[in-house]
């Protein structure tokens, strides 16, 4: 399910070449072009790697999934599939 508001994050991914990838929120939020909603910031579940979330879909369109968030410090960990 795509959302074209999520589509930056998409092209960002798909353009590095690392297989992890540890963003700040705020990067993300740089990235996206707009202010992510309180809950990632609360909830973990706002980050989970759901094929039926168009958020989600944009990190996992790109062959990555989110292993680790730290909503502490506020970082995302991103880390390529293996079958990419």
């Amino acid at each position: 399910m795509k959302d074209e508001k999520y589509l930056p994050l998409t092209e960002y991914l798909k353009r590095t070449e690392k297989k992890e990838l540890l963003l700040s929120m705020a990067e993300v939020e740089e990235i996206l072009g707009f202010s992510l909603d309180t809950s990632a910031f609360q909830h973990k579940e706002f980050w989970a790697n759901c094929t039926a979330s168009t958020k989600a879909y944009s990190w996992m369109d790109a062959g990555y999934e989110i292993v680790e968030i730290n909503l502490k410090e506020e970082t995302i960990l991103f880390k390529q599939k293996a079958w990419i």
